[in-house]
């Protein structure tokens, strides 16, 4: 069973995350946005909605649906999960929140220097 600490060593493990105070309670984010929160009645997750519906059928019990207004979100229970499972949920959530990764620069070509005229 993965515990809070186990949640805060692995997300910051991934490359470009910082741990921030989100109403009191630690939040995991890119450059980009927030991916998972640790709230008291478990890990808010962001995933894309395709994804948190298939969680919410697949186990009710562990991804518990929490609305707001009209988004749900996933909240997952860490004490019915097995932590390699949840390392991939909040890998999935890092993925989906990061900065698109940047173009690497192409090198700049060497021309030769333009021929003079001689008189």
């Amino acid at each position: 069973m993965p515990t809070p600490a186990d949640i805060r060593k692995f997300a910051l493990s991934l490359e470009g995350v910082s741990e921030i105070d989100h109403f009191a309670r630690p939040a995991y984010r890119t450059a980009k946005r927030i991916f998972a929160v640790m709230r008291p009645d478990g890990l808010y997750l962001n995933v894309d909605d395709e994804r948190k519906e298939f969680l919410f059928e697949a186990d009710p019990r562990v991804f518990v649906k929490y609305m707001w207004g009209k988004r749900s979100n996933v909240i997952v229970q860490i004490d019915k999960i097995a932590k390699r499972e949840l390392e991939a949920l909040i890998r999935e959530a890092y993925e989906k929140n990061r900065p698109p990764a940047k173009k690497a620069k192409a090198a700049p070509v060497k021309r030769k220097a333009p021929l003079r005229k001689t008189r």
